[in-house]
């Protein structure tokens, strides 16, 4: 995984100017944020609170997927729900019990065996966040840790107080000592809607350490509407980044 960043067009970049300047990142794969989000951790020495704005929930446990294809391989029978749980679980925590938040190279080299989903609650078991909000068109899912709000589908691509409000959401929920990770799937935005932001994702913007961005171009222009053909990829990002430039005048 050494050359993961060329792989994933990772970008860098800047919003703001002065005081209020944040940095931020683009990769193409969701998961590949984590990285980030590590770096973040291992100059602040602070686990974050997330924030994520996605189409889908992506708080699969940490490499769900891989580590059930590996169980299957040993226990053939899928209905022997009991060993093939035991064998995932320890699959999962053989790859844990290898990883460091405080080790870049431990982390980038389980990459290639980590899903698109499950980069969030990776984070939380090591370390690296330690709560997360995640507002999602998909599900409300209830798990031990971390909050998922459900959007109506008349507020799908909306960043307006409204659609906040709609999903339960609200900014005390944060608190206001912990540092604040924004995380922005841009498969979000079925249609060019950055025009609908308020106050709220203004000030998530502005609180925001450090800021997120995944590209997911399959799922883009899957999700994208149909009536907005011309909608690129391309512009989505440029239109995210002008967004929060907006928000940290």
């Amino acid at each position: 995984m050494e050359n993961w960043k060329q792989a994933e067009h990772f970008r860098l970049f800047s919003a703001g100017q002065g005081i209020l300047e944040k940095q931020g990142c683009v990769v193409d794969d969701h998961q590949y944020a984590i990285l980030f989000w590590q770096q973040w951790f291992q100059k602040s020495g602070r686990p974050a609170v997330l924030v994520s704005i996605d189409f889908h929930p992506d708080t699969d446990p940490p490499f769900w997927l891989y580590s059930y294809q590996k169980a299957l391989a040993k226990v053939p029978d899928i209905e022997d729900e009991k060993r093939l749980t035991e064998k995932q679980e320890a699959v999962q925590e053989k790859l844990l019990g290898g990883m460091d938040a405080r080790d870049t190279a431990s982390v980038t080299a389980q990459m290639s065996k980590m899903n698109n989903d499950e980069q969030i609650r990776t984070a939380m078991a090591l370390g690296i966040l330690k709560d997360y909000h995640m507002i999602n068109c998909m599900a409300a899912h209830r798990y031990a840790q971390g909050t998922h709000y459900l959007v109506p589908e008349a507020h799908y691509g909306d960043l307006s107080d409204a659609m906040f409000e709609s999903c339960g959401f609200s900014l005390e929920s944060l608190g206001s000592k912990e540092p604040l990770v924004l995380d922005i799937d841009l498969d979000y935005f079925p249609s060019p809607s950055f025009d609908t932001a308020g106050p709220v994702f203004k000030t998530l913007v502005r609180r925001a350490a450090v800021i997120s961005t995944a590209r997911s171009r399959t799922y883009f222009d899957y999700l994208k509407d149909q009536k907005e053909k011309d909608f690129t990829m391309q512009q989505c990002e440029a239109g995210c980044l002008a967004l929060l430039n907006h928000c940290l005048e």
